[in-house]
């Protein structure tokens, strides 16, 4: 019997965001409290522009697992930006309940529980698991 491609639809993670605003918040406190006014401004200006790269860089688009063989498979890539669909090469760089890295070309994505639907991050770790 086939098996069926799996589509995983990838959002940006608001689980993320604030996580990393909340380790942001607390280093600043530090800096704020046991450091010179000079290192805070630094610090400041450090995180703002580390906050702004992060925002830019977010990846959203499609993942698509297309069941080829047995036990081989093809992932397809289709960003949100309306550019057409490419073959990737995928490779998992970490995979735990909570987080899975991907390396799509070269490139990280860090999948958090609210990147997607809980239901296809399944699925997806199914397939990590299964192609290891």
């Amino acid at each position: 019997m086939p098996r069926t491609p799996i589509t995983i639809r990838v959002v940006p993670s608001r689980l993320a965001r604030w996580v990393h605003a909340l380790l942001a918040l607390m280093l600043m406190a530090m800096l704020v409290g046991f450091g010179n006014a000079w290192l805070a401004g630094l610090g400041l200006a450090w995180m703002l522009l580390v906050a702004w790269r992060l925002e830019h860089g977010r990846v959203c688009g499609r993942l698509n697992i297309v069941p080829e063989g047995k036990s081989g498979c093809r992932w397809n890539w289709w960003p949100e930006a309306g550019v057409e669909r490419h073959d990737v090469a995928l490779r998992c760089r970490y995979l735990g309940p909570w987080l899975i890295a991907l390396e799509i070309d070269g490139r990280s994505l860090w999948l958090w529980p609210d990147s997607s639907s809980p239901e296809a991050l399944r699925q997806l770790r199914r397939w990590l698991v299964l192609s290891a």
